[in-house]
């Protein structure tokens, strides 16, 4: 039986991006699905449905962007690398997309539906300074679901294994716009600032970020 998820791929100015819609069971993506004995073990000590069809989600979505068997692994900070490959690979999911981004240099993306509450935990993630930005624009709930999208795609860029959202990453003062375009941050962690900057585009119910480093 086929596959019935929608698959989109795009050139963008951090490298090429992948979206997989995850509308299938994670029983029928894994008939779709040739395992290796190592992607055989991981699958198996998944229990729950949503972290099945994430992964396997994924691997799809990388076999069609390479076209050809390509495997996962991650280094001891949890950074994800392609086996056998010079490739720069970051990955998010969101309740209805997995999301991958390939890249000839560092990059980071993340994805994030923009109806999801933030207020409560605002404090956590931004700084007084962003959290008065996010106010000054007309939406200010979007643009803290924007703001804490670009850190975590920082943090995805970094690969960094312990990285503070609120104290080192840090995003200036943007107004989102329904076109999508770019804005401009950095990684204020052991040694000199990082500016990155962020592009991102609205997907159905989600933004998607990428994040590459700013050398101007």
């Amino acid at each position: 039986m086929g596959i019935m998820a929608f698959m989109k791929l795009i050139d963008t100015a951090a490298g090429k991006l992948g979206i997989w819609e995850l509308t299938d069971s994670s029983e029928k993506l894994a008939e779709n699905f040739s395992f290796s004995e190592t992607e055989k073990k991981e699958f198996g000590q998944l229990k729950n449905e949503k972290r099945k069809k994430e992964y396997l989600a994924v691997r799809l979505l990388l076999e069609n962007m390479m076209h050809t068997k390509a495997e996962i692994e991650y280094d001891r900070n949890g950074k994800p690398h392609i086996k056998g490959s010079s490739l720069h690979i970051s990955i998010s999911h969101s309740p209805e997309l997995a999301v991958i981004l390939l890249s000839e240099k560092k990059a980071g993306v993340d994805a994030e539906n923009i109806y999801r509450n933030t207020e409560s935990i605002a404090t956590r993630f931004l700084s007084g300074k962003e959290i008065e930005n996010t106010q000054n624009t007309s939406n200010p709930a979007l643009s803290r679901i924007m703001y804490w999208s670009a850190k975590e795609a920082a943090i995805k860029y970094s690969g960094m294994a312990e990285i503070e959202l609120k104290s080192d990453l840090f995003v200036y003062f943007f107004h989102p716009e329904p076109e999508g375009g770019k804005f401009s941050g950095g990684i204020c962690k052991d040694g000199p600032v990082t500016n990155l900057t962020f592009h991102y585009f609205f997907y159905e119910k989600n933004v998607i970020v990428t994040c590459i480093e700013d050398k101007k």
